[in-house]
């Protein structure tokens, strides 16, 4: 636009005024859209734009014919042309068009060389060179194996691989002649052809599964590829899978059906064959089934029914369980877990066949059932549960039992029929027997009745017929009777109360009577003649009564107006009953005056109140009541002249007559007069006065309701409109007609309140409200005050003030190629005046450069006047004036921006051909990518660019988003490098001009790993089974995990957690492979220590931060039998009679063995010695009698032995001692009327009260329970007592235990005559034992010899003497058997050091009477020696323990001492730890003075022996030394020690 072209030289010889050349313009040559204009001398372009590309027709140039013309001022007008050629020079305007975009093929990857893949066809609209086309490849040809040529024909130039590239983006270059260029993206896909076999890594699988695998689970997925993309591979398998297995599709070995281990299957070998339809390889895999213990053993539950007296020990049922389990998780063991309503003893089980035993008496009366709970348990850690109902079968064998066999009772002879006397006699049937009762009564009138359990009364009493009844109730159940005595005596009763004639009575009484007067007489009589009273029921304060008479008192004056009746209730009493009568006592009235409530009234009304309107009412009351004396008459008697008012001669209710006038009257005074109507009337008096009050009846006028008044609209404010006037007809009082002026409408005027003017508040404005309307009103100031009302209506009159309007807002935009005369828009204008003032004048004031805009000055269309250039002005801004046709005329003005808009020409260019990004996997969602770039030369919105996503070429959809302004590229998804690597996008811009253009690049983004994966064990957890004797150095087992993530992230490290105490232990047994998670064993193990290890394995990859994952794995530890049985205690302590009559077990031994199952199981036998000893022992540990003893003690070695492989037998043997006992002797039989139910209830308490009893005579003493017979209705409970407790240790094995004689028994229980026990101890009775009686269970008493005293002679000194000599006697006799048995003993170690692998498997030491050889006799000794006197006793052999067995001080417990015994607590000993070789042991036969010890029979007397005056002498049994004890102090001296022992010295030992 303006651009200059050329310069005109005209020239005109003429002169003058008016010169030549004045007019110069382009006559022709030029287009119709002028695009060149002369301005003075020189030619310019236009507006409009010239377009090469479109001039090939005129051969790119313009030839113009210029003419001038002069103006003379006469003549005519002279012309001269000339002809200008203008050149039109090219101008690159369009950059090439490439068509078909986006541009994709596929070709095959053995296309040769030289052949065609597609075509790439451009366009240019620029003419001439500018419009020639070159193309080019500028990127992604890799490997250089294509080119184009120069049409645009894409061809192969080498031969192609699928398998290194599967497609290209080409980036080809069109380049114009004035070098404008554009690309595009060809995608080039290289199909595949199957020319490769498949691959499998690895190609073989050795894997071990769980059994319990589930349908569907995946076994291994199989790791095949083929280079071949697109090729599907098939699998099958051809072996091996035995109908349990499958292979999909995808190559993964599934299971199909439950696998079968537990039906004998333990390994598949498959043969797998893979194919690409071309190809095929095998692969072999190797799955070893893992045995779990998947089932829990199981019961059905059973009922069983046994008779309550079933033996102990019979067997009720085989219940066992089954497991669907393969060994070796099937049922090992059965246990009971739980007995419900009974002890968890009451029945056994055999552990490995599940048969149940009873091991208790039943009794139906305690329980009726039992739910046994068995429980089965497999090697694992499953245990099932079933439960046997043990139904106990009842039999009768219980009387009906009664709390009370005596009752007592006291009727009344009033009770009525079925009246309960004993509502329950406490009777019960052990059995659950139902009871019937039966009665028989004296005297026998049948009053009574039992039929229902309960003593009912079934006639009427009568004290008078009977006063006592013995009734005798039978309680039975149809076997056994019990009978109740019961006395009934019957309550003689006072049957009838007083009676009054009458029970109302009525009496009259004036209110003037005076106190003292009688009101009434009451009378009453009992039928009974019974002396009665009589009373009020409560208090009457007005009357007062005789209690004998019946006289009713006045006691105070009374008033008929405050009570006219009285209800007086008295009551006539016998002492128990009464009766009760009303005495109604009626007030008479007498008339008195009535009177006003006030004596003056004051009431209020206003004037002109209406007729029957109330004013007041008057109060008067008469406080008589009856008849007339209390009807009351009201009326007037003065003041009511002028008939204003009236009264209601009833209510005395005043209400107005006629209307009242203030200006009448003021105020009346009225006086009144009540009267009643009794014979003599009584009146009273009282005055009213009533105000009357003014009022405002009339309200202010107007002349005329309505006033218009007209004024101009430019009537200035505060000027006078007009004036209002009003009147009031009221009178002045209280202001009545005085009032003021007010306006309530909204108009811009207001009045003045006393005035009335009207004035203007607001300027007018007829163009706003040509009329406004004013309600005017006067209000006058009474009360209430009244309002008259006027109507104001003011119209205005038009002048010329208002500017015009301009309507709207004009900005607006015009492309840059609008033609001319194109209505750009048309502007809109009004004027709020009236009239001729509406015509308007269009004007541009300014803004309109190169006048490009023209306006219509009438109807303001404003229009394109020329070509419009957005490059040289992009907007306009008009300044446009409106103005009216007044005189002067008033004008408005409007600025409208008017932009050129720009014509999209030019399309978007990426700054780069291709784009690659890397972000790393799960970043948070909105991660930036990168950002790809666009620029388009366009300008405004065409140059304004939109981003997008055309399309995924790969990878997963919706993972990414573009900002579409910024070409931002986020993360939408979350990005998992495991399932995609890579995404190539196909990113467009595009310019939202009309039409868009766009343009589009690839952008290849990178997934980067990071370590996001846990190493994921192949099992939840893992378990496995060895034996204890595993060696050092073997694999446990395998627990791997694998890792997806790529690198060291990847890459599995295994590792025990050493975090907690169970990971500790493990690591001192188990070692780890770091690398592949095999737990190796480093310590021998010992089940006995450690059943079963739980740890926590750990699998850590190696990113970081490193991420790792845990898994449980548990090795149980199987049994070896390893352990040899351990007795605990190893000594036992027991008793047994001379007759079998109660032993049924003697004593219970226990071994232990730490191993388990067979294992554990552990067998008794009692180890044979040369005579044979009368009991057995039971795989229990039970001893019991097998035959009558014959020694009076025996001590028996048990050896103990498990049931495993090989068997193993006890370290130490079980060491028990037995004393024989007569029970004709020691025994004492408790006669108890108890059943055995409730003996055993109260056994504990009642040995321990006889223990009690027993200590406090003997100390130490303590009592065991023989046995108990059971009589049904009573037990005989049988005792014997021992006096002490020193034989309960292995030390005092040689010691004597003495026995409570059963005299000694009996005195020390005090005995009544009825053979009850009379002592007390520690407060306790014997009371609650039901002690029928208590005697020995022989026929005669035993008591112990007493100790005789020496004669004291009284030749003293032949006693002392005598003493003498036998002291020396003794002493030298002493000493030369001490020196004997030194010698021999040294004599007997050297042979026996000899060899002494032959000494039998026990040394009886033996207590003999002469006569039998001793083996004292081996080492020189005879029995015929002065060292052993004869023996007068039975023998007695003692087994001694074997080579090293060691004794602790062990005291025999409740344990040890079970079965027909009663558990006693035993005085503690001190641990005392005796130890013992064989060679310490000798065969010797040793008096009973050397032992230090008389054994006798208890039966037999023993001889008396002297006091000592000197240390007693012995020989240690142990050691076969001799000592010297004092007898004071008990310490011992030993005589002798062996040279070199350094255990003793000559020093004095306890």
């Amino acid at each position: 636009m303006d651009t200059l072209v050329t310069y005109l030289a005209c020239n005109d010889t003429d002169s003058g005024t008016y010169p030549g050349c004045t007019n110069i313009s382009i006559i022709s040559g030029d287009d119709i859209s002028e695009k060149f204009k002369i301005v003075g001398n020189q030619m310019l372009t236009t507006n409009n734009a010239i377009d090469y590309d479109v001039m090939t027709t005129k051969d790119f140039r313009y030839t113009l014919i210029v003419i001038a013309t002069d103006t003379p001022s006469v003549g005519f007008v002279r012309t001269g042309t000339v002809t200008v050629i203008v050149t039109v020079d090219p101008v690159n305007e369009f950059a090439p068009s490439i068509g078909g975009t986006p541009l994709s093929t596929t070709i095959p990857e053995n296309s040769p060389v030289g052949w065609e893949v597609l075509m790439v066809t451009a366009t240019d609209d620029d003419a001439g060179n500018h419009g020639e086309l070159a193309y080019r490849i500028t990127g992604g040809n890799t490997g250089d194996v294509f080119f184009i040529s120069k049409t645009g024909k894409i061809y192969t130039k080498k031969i192609l691989n699928f398998e290194d590239t599967t497609f290209y983006d080409l980036t080809v270059q069109v380049m114009d002649g004035g070098l404008q260029s554009t690309t595009t993206v060809v995608r080039v896909t290289i199909a595949d052809i199957n020319d490769n076999p498949p691959e499998c890594s690895p190609m073989k699988h050795t894997l071990t599964v769980n059994e319990t695998l589930s349908i569907g689970r995946t076994i291994v997925a199989l790791s095949c590829t083929d280079r071949d993309v697109g090729t599907t591979l098939g699998y099958s398998i051809l072996s091996g899978d035995l109908g349990d297995l499958e292979i999909t599709s995808a190559g993964k070995v599934d299971v199909k059906r439950d696998l079968a281990y537990d039906e004998g299957t333990f390994i598949y070998f498959l043969t797998i064959e893979v194919t690409d339809g071309a190809h095929t390889v095998s692969v072999n895999v190797w799955i070893n089934l893992q045995p779990v213990n998947e089932f829990t053993p199981r019961f059905n539950p059973q009922t069983v029914t046994i008779d309550e007296d079933m033996l102990p020990g019979t067997a009720i049922i085989n219940y066992t369980a089954t497991d669907r389990d393969a060994s070796p998780d099937n049922v090992v063991s059965y246990a009971i877990s739980e007995v419900h309503n009974g002890p968890a003893d009451a029945f056994l089980v055999d552990r490995v066949t599940g048969k149940l035993y009873l091991s208790h008496h039943l009794d139906y009366e305690a329980v009726t059932s039992y739910l046994v709970v068995v429980t089965a348990a497999d090697s694992g850690t499953f245990k099932g549960t079933g439960t046997v109902t043990v139904s106990v079968k009842n039999t009768n064998d219980n009387a009906p039992y009664c709390s009370k066999s005596v009752f007592s009772v006291t009727v009344s002879e009033l009770v009525v029929s079925n009246t309960v006397v004993i509502r329950d006699f406490g009777c019960v049937d052990r059995d659950n027997d139902v009871i019937s009762y039966s009665i028989r009564q004296s005297p026998d009138d049948n009053t009574f009745d039992v039929s229902s359990g309960k003593l009912t009364v079934r006639g009427k009493l009568d004290y008078e017929t009977a006063s006592f009844y013995r009734i005798d109730v039978y309680a039975s159940d149809n076997r056994f009777n019990t009978s109740i005595n019961v006395a009934v005596k019957l309550i003689n009763e006072n049957e009838e109360p007083p009676q009054f004639q009458n029970s109302v009575i009525s009496s009259m009484l004036n209110e003037d009577a005076t106190p003292g007067d009688t009101v009434i007489i009451v009378t009453a009589r009992d039928p009974d003649d019974d002396p009665f009273t009589y009373h009020f029921r409560t208090t009457y304060p007005n009357f007062l009564l005789d209690s004998q008479s019946g006289k009713i008192i006045l006691s105070k004056s009374l008033d008929r107006e405050k009570w006219s009746l009285y209800e007086i209730h008295i009551v006539a009493s016998d002492g128990s009953l009464h009766s009760t009568a009303t005495v109604q006592v009626t007030i008479g009235d007498i008339n008195e005056p009535p009177r006003f409530n006030n004596k003056k009234y004051v009431f209020y009304i206003n004037e002109n109140t209406v007729s029957g309107q109330s004013v007041g009412t008057v109060s008067a009351i008469d406080l008589d009541s009856s008849g007339t004396n209390g009807l009351l008459h009201h009326s007037i008697i003065s003041g009511n002249d002028l008939s204003y008012f009236q009264i209601n001669s009833s209510t005395g209710e005043i209400t107005v007559f006629i209307p009242s006038d203030y200006e009448e009257a003021e105020s009346v005074l009225l006086t009144l007069q009540a009267t009643d109507q009794g014979i003599s009337s009584k009146f009273a008096f009282c005055t009213v006065t009533i105000y009357i009050a003014d009022l405002n009846d009339n309200a202010p006028t107007f002349t005329s309701s309505v006033i218009q008044k007209w004024i101009a609209e430019n009537t200035v404010v505060g000027k006078s409109v007009t004036q209002i006037f009003s009147t009031d007809s009221d009178s002045s009082v209280n202001g009545n007609n005085r009032f003021t002026f007010n306006s309530v409408s909204n108009v811009p005027f207001q009045i003045d309140s006393e005035s009335g003017v009207v004035t203007v508040t607001s300027p007018l404005d007829k163009e706003t409200l040509d009329k406004h309307t004013m309600v005017v009103t006067a209000t006058d100031k009474g009360s209430p005050s009244l309002t008259g009302t006027l109507t104001l209506e003011i119209y205005l009159t038009d002048v010329n003030d208002n500017e015009p309007n301009i309507v709207g807002m004009y900005d607006t935009a015009v492309p840059e190629n609008a033609l001319q005369n194109t209505i750009i828009f048309t502007l809109t204008a009004n004027d709020d005046d009236a009239n001729d003032f509406e015509k308007f004048n269009f004007t541009i004031l300014s803004g309109n450069i190169d006048s490009c805009f023209k306006l219509d000055h009438i109807t303001g269309v404003l229009q394109v006047a020329s070509n419009l250039d957005r490059e040289r002005i992009e907007k306009f801004e008009l300044v446009i004036q409106v103005a009216d046709n007044s005189s002067p005329s008033r004008s408005s003005s409007v600025t409208t921006m008017i932009t050129i808009e720009d014509v999209n020409d030019s399309n978007p260019t990426f700054k780069k051909s291709s784009y690659a990004f890397s972000v790393d996997e799960h970043v948070v969602s909105s991660t930036t990518v990168g950002i790809v770039e666009a620029t388009d030369n366009d300008r405004g919105s065409n140059a304004e660019l939109m981003y997008s996503i055309a399309t995924n070429w790969k990878g997963v959809t919706d993972m990414f988003g573009i900002n579409e302004t910024s070409g931002q590229i986020i993360t939408l998804g979350d990005l998992d490098r495991e399932l995609e690597s890579n995404y190539l996008l196909w990113v467009r811009v595009r310019n939202v001009g009309s039409p868009p253009l766009s343009a589009e690049v690839t952008v290849n983004i990178t997934v980067n790993d990071i370590n996001d994966r846990t190493p994921l064990f192949g099992q939840q957890d893992y378990s496995t089974s060895v034996l204890e004797s595993l060696s050092i150095g073997s694999m446990i087992l395998s627990a791997w995990a694998v890792d997806p993530d790529e690198g060291l992230n990847g890459e599995v490290k295994y590792e025990l957690d050493m975090t907690t105490q169970e990971g500790l232990l493990a690591d001192y047994f188990f070692g780890i492979r770091s690398t592949s998670g095999e737990i190796i064993l480093k310590k021998l193990l010992d089940r006995e220590t450690y059943q079963n290890f739980t740890f926590t394995m750990v699998a850590r990859d190696s990113g970081e931060p490193p991420k790792s994952s845990n898994v449980n794995v548990t090795i149980y530890i199987l049994d070896d039998n390893d352990n040899r049985p351990l007795f605990s205690p190893e000594f036992y302590d027991s008793e047994a009679s001379f007759t079998e009559y109660c032993d049924a077990s003697i004593a219970y031994v226990t071994a232990v063995d730490a191993d388990i199952g067979n294992n554990a199981q552990v067998k008794y036998e009692i180890i044979p010695n040369a005579s044979p000893v009368p009991f057995v022992v039971d795989d229990a540990g039970v001893v019991r009698s097998k035959g009558e003893p014959t020694e009076s003690k025996y001590v028996i070695q048990i050896e103990s032995f498990d049931r495993g492989t090989p068997t193993l037998t006890s370290v130490n043997n079980g060491l028990v001692r037995i004393d024989i006992f007569d029970p004709e002797n020691v025994v004492i039989t408790f006669d108890l009327e108890l059943d055995l139910v409730s003996y055993l209830s109260v056994e504990d308490d009642l040995v321990t009260q006889i223990q009690n009893v027993l200590a406090a005579a003997f100390l130490d003493s303590y009592v065991k329970r023989w046995c108990i017979e059971d009589k049904v209705q009573s037990v005989l409970v049988h005792v014997y007592g021992i006096k002490n407790g020193i034989t309960k240790t292995v030390d005092n094995l040689t010691k004597d235990k003495t026995f409570v004689t059963n005299g000694e028994f009996i005195n020390v229980l005090q005995l009544s005559p009825s053979k009850i026990p009379t002592i007390v101890i520690n407060e306790k009775t014997w009371d609650r034992y039901k002690i029928e009686k208590v005697e020995p269970f022989g026929d005669k008493l035993i008591f112990p010899p007493a100790t005789t005293a020496p004669q004291v002679k009284d030749d003293d000194d032949l006693t002392i003497g005598l003493g003498v000599f036998f002291a020396l006697f003794t002493a030298v006799v002493a000493v030369i058997i001490i020196a004997f048995l030194v010698w021999k003993r040294r004599c007997c170690r050297r042979e026996k050091n000899v060899d002494n692998t032959k000494n039998p498997r026990v040394q009886i030491i033996e207590i003999r009477g002469v006569g039998g050889r001793s083996s004292l006799e081996e080492c020189g000794i005879t029995s015929g020696s002065n060292m052993v006197p004869k023996a007068s006793h039975s023998s007695i052999s003692v087994v001694s323990p074997l080579k090293g067995l060691a004794f602790q001080g062990t005291t025999v417990d409740k344990m040890a001492s079970r079965g027909p015994y009663i558990n006693i607590p035993s005085t503690e000993s001190p641990d005392v730890s005796v130890s013992s070789s064989r060679d310490d042991f000798k065969s010797i036969t040793l008096s009973p003075s050397l032992i230090g010890n008389t054994i006798s029979n208890v039966s037999t007397p023993l001889p008396t022996k002297p006091a000592l005056p000197y240390p007693k002498r012995g020989i240690d049994f142990v050691t076969g030394w001799v000592y010297e004890e004092d007898p004071d102090s008990k310490i011992r001296k030993w005589v002798r020690t062996p040279d070199g022992d350094p255990i003793f010295d000559k020093t004095s030992h306890e």
